[in-house]
């Protein structure tokens, strides 16, 4: 019965990480879950306790940080190479035909709808382009230069 208890106490702190996204309630969880095997192995209640506590504190110190350092994600938009302001100059491919109106290109492994400079104006697919300028998310292209 009492590992019941143990396994429902994991099984809450393991929903309440959900909540707190911290976790420290998800190392608890594994303390209780280790408390649960023992009492079902036949341990005293006072044996499970201090099962609980050495795990959850053993877990607290040694997994969460690593976990933590695992999961941090630092800022990476300086790493970004397709920056737009960075766009206007570079030759792009053709991917579906552009027009004054409408197209796709892609650039750096990276697809942009695109429009042509130059109104009525038509670049068929598998055809290089010039970014002259990006209008939004929409690169305005012209004539390889």
């Amino acid at each position: 019965m009492i590992a019941l208890l143990w396994l429902g106490a994991a099984v809450l702190l393991a929903l309440g990480e959900l909540i707190v996204a911290d976790l420290s309630l998800l190392m608890l969880s594994g303390g209780a879950l280790a408390a649960a095997g023992s009492s079902q192995l036949g341990a005293p209640l006072w044996l499970d306790v201090v099962v609980f506590t050495v795990v959850a504190v053993a877990l607290v110190l040694t997994v969460r940080p690593m976990l933590r350092r695992r999961m941090a994600v630092g800022d990476r938009t300086s790493e970004l190479e397709s920056r737009p302001e960075l766009l206007p100059g570079k030759s792009a491919l053709v991917v579906e035909a552009v027009s004054s109106s409408a197209g796709l290109i892609k650039v750096g492994g990276e697809f942009w709808s695109a429009r042509a400079l130059v109104p009525g104006e038509t670049f068929a697919p598998e055809s290089s382009v010039t970014i002259v300028q990006i209008s939004g998310n929409t690169a305005i292209v012209d004539k390889q230069l």
